[in-house]
């Protein structure tokens, strides 16, 4: 199964699974304890003794470990298979050293609980059938419950606890099932923004060489049929003309750049924000500093510069500051753009109050960094904005 999001709620399941089971490990101990004392023959204490203690002790070990800083290294389906093995033997060992003990035998029914909640439909199934056979074995074989009650009600206990194992095993199924649901949705959202980065890419590629190959070109040829007249007939008006058809060429470029930066193709991420940077401080007075570290093209990639150049327009246009920084960077996997600067800063308040107003890039953007996998967060700052975006590589 792939997927960010889907791992991370597997993890969380599991470790929530762990959770409980410890919590509800730690009750049937003491269950197991009074029934000892309560309605068991002394003379089978000392037995009973060791393995409560063993059980306890595992009880306390896990317990401490899935509400600890170590809790990673109980997360996975090892673990629960063997803590769920644990509780089997523990509970039927509890059970075949007190015969005739009705709390022993209540205290199986938490089984199917205990031990099929997280785990895979294979071992959920051989566990829960192990648990059946033996919780019939223990019933038919005790001294006391089977003659005291008769076959007839014997059996419809056996098959009680048969219809709690199965219902167990049902929910393993159907939890299995949103699982896989969950994954091929997870599966059709990364192709959806695959197509629409792609299509969003091509859009921009196509409007941007058109610029490039039709009006800039009209405006660089005007401008040179304007230069070479100058050089012979010069003319104030024309030389105007001249320096208005300088600035236009130079707001083609930008635009042409913006829209998606040949640079971008050729060179790499890098040195496409350097660039954007570089202009986005031509263009509005702002200082602009940058520390790019990106090493290799990545699927990413469209999604990274989309949002740099959200960031750094808002920065011209609502910050006020005088300088600003952009640093990018890759660690274990996760690329990372921070974008800061000195202006009257921003709030979570403030952005959705910009969002209300009909100012949706920065939420577009932000939509479209969570679908990839990624956060965009707003890190708070006793002076101006800072903006940081986090997103998973692809390999």
């Amino acid at each position: 199964m792939s997927g960010t999001d889907v791992e991370q709620v597997l993890r969380k399941q599991r470790l929530r699974s762990l959770q409980a089971g410890s919590l509800l490990r730690v009750g049937v101990v003491v269950i197991m304890v009074g029934a000892m004392l309560i309605h068991t023959d002394p003379t089978r204490w000392p037995a009973q003794a060791v393995l409560l203690s063993a059980y306890a002790f595992t009880t306390i070990f896990a317990l401490i470990l899935v509400f600890s800083a170590a809790q990673p290294l109980l997360n996975d389906n090892r673990t629960l298979l063997v803590l769920a093995l644990v509780d089997v033997v523990a509970v039927f060992g509890f059970k075949l050293l007190s015969p005739g003990g009705y709390i022993p035998l209540l205290v199986m029914a938490l089984l199917p609980r205990m031990v099929a909640v997280e785990l895979s439909l294979r071992r959920a199934a051989a566990v829960l059938g192990c648990s059946l056979l033996v919780f019939t074995a223990s019933v038919l074989q005790d001294p006391v419950i089977a003659p005291r009650l008769g076959p007839a009600i014997t059996a419809l206990i056996v098959l009680v606890y048969g219809f709690v194992c199965g219902t167990a095993l049902l929910v393993v199924i159907f939890r299995l099932r949103n699982v896989d649901e969950m994954a091929e949705l997870t599966r059709s959202r990364e192709e959806l923004l695959g197509e629409t980065m792609t299509a969003s890419e091509t859009e921009r590629r196509q409007i941007s060489e058109s610029i490039h190959d039709g009006a800039l070109q009209d405006v660089l040829a005007a401008r040179r049929d304007i230069a070479d007249f100058l050089k012979t007939a010069p003319a104030a008006p024309l030389e105007h003309a001249l320096a208005s058809l300088q600035e236009a060429s130079r707001q083609l470029r930008a635009v042409t750049f913006e829209l998606h930066p040949a640079v971008f193709d050729q060179v790499g991420l890098a040195a496409a924000v350097e660039k954007l940077a570089s202009v986005t401080a031509e263009r509005s007075g702002i200082v602009i500093t940058t520390d790019a570290d990106y090493p290799e093209a990545n699927a990413v990639d469209p999604i990274l510069f989309g949002v740099v150049r959200e960031l750094l327009s808002n920065v011209t246009r609502h910050s006020g500051a005088g300088a600003a920084s952009v640093k990018l960077e890759v660690t274990d996997g996760v690329a990372r753009i921070d974008v800061a600067d000195d202006g009257i800063g921003i709030s979570g308040d403030a952005a959705a109050r910009r969002l209300a107003q009909g100012h949706i890039g920065l939420a577009s953007h932000r939509a479209r960094v969570q679908a990839a996998g990624g956060t965009l967060t707003i890190v708070d700052e006793p002076v101006g904005a800072h903006l940081r975006v986090e997103l998973p590589l692809r390999y």
